[in-house]
């Protein structure tokens, strides 16, 4: 019987730590974006001259991430049940709307990197950055 329930303990905290992954991966992601948003807002700001190689840099590296990042909420790493996370309820209940955030973001990220010159540049990023705005508002939330 010890060994059953050693057993079962052990199944139990594989599966959470199995699904602390994709939770760790988000954040590790979210963090991962400061880097490339840090250099796309000082070329929104035009403090200096516009760098096309260095936004399409920044605005490449911010599409990967997010690219990986929609595919980092599987079924079972939604907030609750002992799992610590600021994603919302919603980006399960509402899947196709968060999929399309993302691909909205993702579209004008790309917009932004293909950009020509600083005012092209800008509009895109700013329509980019409403995007996450519009996106953290319906699916991230404090952790629960």
């Amino acid at each position: 019987m010890k060994k059953i329930i050693t057993v079962l303990a052990l199944v139990a905290a594989g599966t959470t730590a199995a699904l602390a992954g994709p939770i760790e991966d988000r954040q590790a992601i979210m963090k991962q974006m400061a880097g490339p948003m840090k250099i796309a807002v000082g070329l929104s700001r035009g403090t200096g001259p516009y760098d096309a190689a260095a936004a399409k840099s920044a605005m490449d590296e911010i599409v990967a991430h997010t690219e990986k990042f929609q595919t980092l909420f599987p079924k079972g790493t939604e907030p609750g049940n002992g799992i610590k996370t600021q994603a919302t309820a919603a980006i399960w209940s509402d899947a196709a709307g968060f999929k399309a955030a993302n691909v909205k973001f993702i579209a004008d990220a790309k917009l932004a990197g293909a950009a020509k010159d600083q005012q092209a540049f800008i509009a895109a990023f700013k329509s980019m950055q409403g995007d996450c705005g519009a996106c953290h508002k319906v699916y991230r939330g404090a952790a629960q």
